[in-house]
């Protein structure tokens, strides 16, 4: 049996708020419904951001009472998703449907959340999509209480409010914004104080909450040196919600925020004097740019650098994808360090030995492909590598050589040899 919603008259609101436009302009398009558009929520959004240095601008579409579902095929939201030029799509599901039975949640809504997420990436691959948790009712939600145990008390409506929205951020390789986790905290420290206008919809204290929530998801950085405070709230409740939202955006993985980005990973071996063979393991980037710590730099992908002095240096590398998102990694090198213990992770046993007048490279254990390489970079060999091997060297591999193995996983390593 279904569990049943209530809805709001069906109004559709479309509009869009422009701010002056800077050279990084935010735009966010906001598709939910009455808890979206009571109190102007992007509008909140857009004067906190403002008083953050952000420009930004908005748009809605939120008829009252409004599912994923519907919006799927509302013309006012199907044409602004087409616009493809939002950075940002917040999407906020009907107040209770999250709320409701796992398995109906299944057919009911994550279908959907999923079709409006590949809808504005169709339009714009950049685009990043939150999913915007709700709150529970103030007092549960009587109207499913007896079919659906678990929504009879806001506690146990915004627990499954809760699960929901971070698995449709999981599903869609998308971000939540906590908005309900920090209403339930607030309600926690301050249950004197009320975020319901009557009883479901925010008041300006829980806007003003969603509003803080979103801006320290969406900017990634604490909101609490804001300054934008609407009327009618009381003195010094802004400042603790910002700090509040803060803390709870920024202090745990659960919401999957910046899930989309690159991840800057490597390796190093001192392959010989002051010289380093970097090994780049990034995930999802397109470019990359090395900083040696010495004021030398290089975009090549996996370089070797000499030093003019042994010693230690601070290695960072900065990756970029294709949407321009980073990351940036720093690493510590001691050329000192003997080559087997240079690396910055463990890696494969390869060593040389010689077999019937025959130099052989020798792989131990591991699975991938192996390169050789002289010191300028060109390729001597190439193996694909099975378990415990040997390979027999080109008569071209003379002196030192150079050997980077790509495992099946995609990580890499590699190190020097010297062939008599």
């Amino acid at each position: 049996m279904s569990m049943r919603r209530t809805f709001l008259p069906s109004v559709v609101l479309f509009l869009i708020i422009s701010v002056e436009v800077h050279a990084q302009n935010t735009r966010v398009l906001f598709i939910g419904n009455s808890f979206t558009y009571v109190n102007d929520l992007p509008g909140l959004f857009t004067q906190l951001a403002a008083s953050m240095g952000e420009a930004v601008q908005t748009g809605m579409s939120a008829p009252g009472g409004y599912t994923f579902q519907g919006h799927t095929t509302l013309p006012a939201t199907t044409a602004a998703l087409a616009q493809g030029d939002w950075d940002y799509v917040v999407l906020q599901e009907q107040s209770q449907l999250p709320s409701f039975p796992p398995a109906q949640v299944a057919t009911d809504c994550y279908p959907y959340a999923a079709q409006l997420a590949q809808q504005a990436r169709a339009a714009n691959p950049c685009v990043e999509v939150i999913y915007m948790m709700t709150w529970g009712k103030e007092n549960g939600d009587d109207t499913n209480c007896a079919s659906w145990p678990p929504v009879c008390t806001y506690e146990g409506m915004q627990q499954r409010l809760h699960e929901s929205y971070v698995q449709m951020a999981v599903d869609n390789s998308a971000w939540c914004a906590p908005v309900g986790e920090v209403w339930r905290q607030h309600r926690e420290q301050f249950p004197a104080m009320g975020l319901y206008s009557d009883g479901s919809h925010p008041n300006i204290i829980g806007s003003y909450i969603a509003a803080s929530t979103l801006c320290a998801t969406i900017f990634r950085r604490t909101c609490e040196p804001a300054t934008s405070e609407p009327g009618g709230m009381p003195a010094g409740q802004a400042a603790i919600i910002r700090t509040l939202a803060s803390g709870v955006v920024l202090t745990s993985e659960e919401w999957n925020i910046g899930v989309n980005d690159p991840v800057a990973e490597a390796s190093w071996n001192n392959v010989g004097g002051n010289d380093a063979l970097f090994a780049n393991n990034t995930t999802g980037a397109v470019s990359q740019e090395w900083h040696f710590g010495d004021g030398a730099i290089s975009t090549d992908v996996d370089p070797m650098h000499t030093y003019a002095n042994t010693g230690a240096y601070t290695v960072t590398l900065i990756v970029a994808d294709v949407c321009g998102r980073t990351d940036t990694l720093q690493i510590m090198i001691d050329l000192a360090a003997s080559v087997a213990d240079a690396s910055t992770s463990a890696g494969p046993v390869v060593k040389l030995e010689a077999s019937g007048g025959v130099n052989m490279i020798v792989v131990s254990a591991t699975s991938g492909l192996l390169e050789v390489l002289d010191t300028q970079g060109r390729a001597l060999a190439l193996w694909v590598v099975s378990g415990s091997q040997r390979y027999a060297l080109p008569d071209a591999a003379r002196g030192t050589i150079l050997w980077r193995l790509t495992g099946t996983s995609g990580r890499r390593t590699a190190g020097r040899l010297i062939v008599p």
